[in-house]
């Protein structure tokens, strides 16, 4: 795969027009032959014309996350994503590399200026389009927690589907004054999506971060709830594999994963804009990667909640990456 820079692209135009492409000094190179980076390889800006493996998109924006009382910040995350994900190599020690995967990115949603429901609205429509052509996963950078509804319309509103979820917390708090926040947007997924939360799972909900009303309204509707206790007696290899085959009814429907990195130990993930003293382990979390990346129904995955302002020696900022780079390995397992 050779990087290039610019391409046909089938978004409409006013999609299109909204977006920004991505910066070029985030697309890091040695310029050795001998030692690429997936900054050399990962296609940049428009989509190309052609089938693609995977497609990242960046939605910069932390208003929901504001509205929900935290601390902003996650503005700035899909830029730290990118500098930290274009330095990796492409070797993982398989037999083939992530250079044999077809990939693109098409850069960030232009959120300057616009309301939090404007840039949800613009999001879906983006997402909505991406899902209909030749792209195997969309991967998209936010960003706060917020994101998740927009990205959980795109795919419902076209397909039944399943959703899977690592947080510590379920967001399912109410709206505020009527709007949209960070801690909301899987109460918007059931209600206003009338979503079936029997096709809904989360993974690392924590003690003192979940409170009894939020469960017993999940618990109430039927969604699948694995605490950090239960993933801590049972194993992610166990759970995960269980929970997926649950929500995409054995592999038959299409699913989004969303994985608000709050989900992670503030030890490993400093910067998001919750942290937690107690988490999913980063193995763990890295093997739900791979995982995932080998399941062909995987359509959409998002990262949420990194906080550059707070990481510490880009800490998370390389978790959220190695994370993508390791989805993005299990894409290649798979892939003839």
């Amino acid at each position: 795969m050779t990087q290039k820079g610019a391409f046909m692209v089938f978004l409409s135009d006013t999609v299109r027009q909204h977006l920004h492409p991505p910066r070029a000094e985030l697309f890091y190179s040695r310029g050795m032959p001998d030692d690429p980076r997936l900054g050399d390889l990962v296609h940049r800006g428009h989509v190309p014309a052609m089938p693609l493996d995977a497609i990242l998109l960046g939605v910069p924006q932390d208003i929901g996350v504001q509205r929900n009382r935290g601390r902003p910040g996650a503005a700035e995350a899909p830029h730290a994503i990118r500098q930290a994900l274009y330095r990796l190599t492409p070797d993982f020690g398989a037999a083939r590399g992530l250079d044999h995967l077809r990939l693109a990115d098409l850069g960030d949603i232009n959120t300057t200026g616009r309301t939090l429901e404007d840039i949800h609205a613009l999001q879906e429509r983006c997402v909505a389009e991406l899902l209909q052509h030749a792209i195997h996963t969309i991967i998209v950078l936010g960003g706060g927690h917020d994101i998740a509804y927009p990205n959980a319309a795109a795919l419902a509103r076209q397909h039944a589907c399943g959703i899977l979820v690592f947080d510590a917390h379920p967001d399912v708090r109410p709206l505020l004054n009527g709007q949209a926040h960070s801690g909301s947007a899987f109460r918007q997924v059931l209600e206003e999506l009338n979503f079936p939360a029997h096709r809904l799972a989360y993974i690392g909900l924590q003690p003192f971060a979940l409170a009894r009303a939020h469960r017993e309204y999940l618990q109430s509707r039927g969604a699948h709830l694995c605490s950090l206790a239960e993933l801590s007696l049972r194993g992610m290899k166990t759970v995960l594999p269980e929970l997926f085959a649950t929500i995409s009814e054995n592999g038959t429907l299409p699913v989004y994963v969303s994985c608000d990195l709050d989900a992670i130990p503030a030890a490993f993930a400093p910067g998001v804009s919750a942290p937690a003293t107690v988490g999913i382990s980063p193995e763990e979390f890295l093997w739900a990667a791979e995982f995932l990346g080998t399941q062909p129904t995987v359509r959409l995955l998002d990262i949420a909640e990194l906080n550059p302002r707070f990481d510490l020696d880009q800490r998370t900022a390389r978790l959220a990456a190695t994370f993508i780079a390791t989805f993005l390995a299990g894409i290649a397992l798979r892939t003839p």
